[in-house]
Order: C-alpha cells, then structure tokens, then sequence
C-alpha cells in the first residue's frame, strides 16, 4: 500500500517549475482511474459518478485533440511568423485541456467525503502541491455548466 501511495503522491500532478506551488490534481482522466479508487476508498456510487465524468472529460478532450491534429495538418508553417501562430494556437487548445482536466478533477473532489479529501489535501501537502479548491456548486455533484 505504501508503494501505491508514492506513486500517487508522485502522480497527483505535474512537475513543480522553479519551486512554484503547483496545482494537485488527480489526473481523473488518465489511464489509472483504479489507483484513485483505492487510495480515496471510493464508494459505488462515487465510482459510478467518476466513470461517467471520465467519459465525458474524455469527449470534451477528444475534440480539442482532433482540433490540435488539424492544426497541425493544417496550419501554415514554412516561416517564423507562421510558426509563431501556430504556437499561439496550440497553446490555447491546451490551455482548455488542462482546464477540462481540472473542472472534472472539482467535481470528483466534491463528492468526497469529509475524510477523503482530508486524505487528499495531506497528500497534496506532502508532495509539495496545493489543493484543488472545490466550488460549491460542485459540491453539490452538479456537472459545471457550458
């Protein structure tokens, strides 16, 4: 369990750049949705509400995907400025994955209980991350509104 453990804290988000505090994510919709049902000791209708948050993160994801996919094909890229526009366009598409990512890692994190995300914030302290803030209105499991 202790190795299950670390390997969470180690995966709770990405890599702090220059000692900056970065934000502790749970990943939700990567590949291993079984860790954070151990670690967090999910209950099923937590898990059922996480699968399908997970499809739909997956969705929302897979469009920006196809969109970056494009604009690879697609854009213009024989000089700088080109480029330079591409990048600017790439960046915002990633941007709204990373936003997506965090959205739905709110909505799981207000399903927890009292106990889970006080696990949760330890292990963010402990890997030197700071905690998701829940909104309230996904504390109450609504999905945010597009």
């Amino acid at each position: 369990m202790k190795q299950i453990l670390i390997f969470f804290i180690v995966g709770l988000s990405s890599v702090a750049i220059f000692g900056q505090m970065e934000d502790c994510t749970l990943d939700m919709g990567g590949k291993d949705s079984e860790l954070i049902i151990k670690i967090f000791q999910l209950n099923d209708d937590q898990i059922a509400k996480m699968e399908a948050w997970r499809a739909e993160l997956d969705l929302k994801n897979r469009v920006l995907q196809d969109q970056i996919q494009w604009l690879f094909d697609n854009h213009p890229q024989s000089t700088e400025e080109d480029l330079i526009n591409l990048s600017k366009k790439y960046n915002v598409l990633q941007r709204q994955i990373i936003s997506n990512s965090k959205t739905y890692d709110q909505m799981l994190l207000g399903a927890f209980n009292e106990r889970q995300y006080e696990r949760y914030t330890i292990l963010c302290n402990e890997a030197m991350r700071r905690p998701l803030e829940v909104p309230d209105n996904y504390k109450s499991n609504q999905p945010p509104e597009e």
